[in-house]
């Protein structure tokens, strides 16, 4: 419990010092940077930011397609262990598909 607590803790001090050295770099670039530097910096940042969004996207597809796969294999592994199959095998598991099992 206080391994989550503390990664909690540390996950929510780093967001909120991201978010805080973010608004001053703005703020600081506006007060001081000339109208040029400050469009190079907010074109930087959205770039940045919707390179993020497409990462993320990323992660999330990969992340569904993973668990789709183990669906699927954990209902062939049901199937082939709920029926005739189950009755007659002795051994153990990886005896009986090993090509299956070993992706």
């Amino acid at each position: 419990m206080k391994r989550i607590i503390w990664t909690g803790v540390g996950y929510s001090l780093g967001i909120t010092t991201s978010v805080y050295v973010q608004r001053r770099v703005k703020r600081a670039v506006e007060r001081y940077a000339p109208a040029q530097v400050r469009s190079d910096v907010a074109d930087r940042s959205r770039a940045v930011a919707d390179r993020t969004r497409e990462i993320v996207v990323d992660l999330r597809d990969a992340a569904r397609e993973g668990a789709a796969v183990m669906h699927q294999v954990e209902r062939e592994l049901l199937d082939e262990f709920s029926g005739r199959h189950s009755a007659t095998h002795a051994g153990t598991a990886r005896g009986l598909r090993p090509d299956r099992l070993r992706r």
